[in-house]
């Protein structure tokens, strides 16, 4: 294959024909890949599409379908998110209902430990 890239004055037919092959070869190879990767994708769309339709099925039959009226969500906040009022925008239920990930667990448990101890 180094061959047929070093200059020699000129590219012999064998050489030739060589990197024709091997271009050819490449590029069914790159044909399959690429069929096989849109194959992939137009599953994964169809996949998300029939899954976006059964969470909206779902959603349509609860009973209870926002979280500002939930009366379990609504006494949480009179007790203790914000006791004696609904009150959604404090700084408690900021910081406690935020998610955390990874290095943030370790800062989230000392404050879940100090809100508890506010509230004992």
């Amino acid at each position: 294959m180094v061959s047929i890239l070093a200059e020699k004055g000129g590219i012999t037919r064998r050489q030739f024909f060589k990197g024709a092959g091997v271009l050819a070869v490449v590029a069914v190879v790159a044909g399959v890949f690429a069929k096989i990767g849109i194959d992939m994708f137009k599953v994964s769309d169809d996949y998300i599409a029939k899954r976006a339709a059964g969470l909206y099925t779902l959603d349509e039959k609860m009973a209870i379908r926002k979280s500002h009226e939930n009366p379990e969500i609504i006494q949480l906040y009179k007790d203790f998110l914000s006791p004696g009022e609904v009150k959604p925008m404090t700084e408690k239920a900021h910081h406690l209902l935020h998610t955390r990930y990874g290095q943030d667990i370790p800062a989230l448990l000392e404050e879940l430990r100090h809100y508890q101890g506010e509230a004992a």
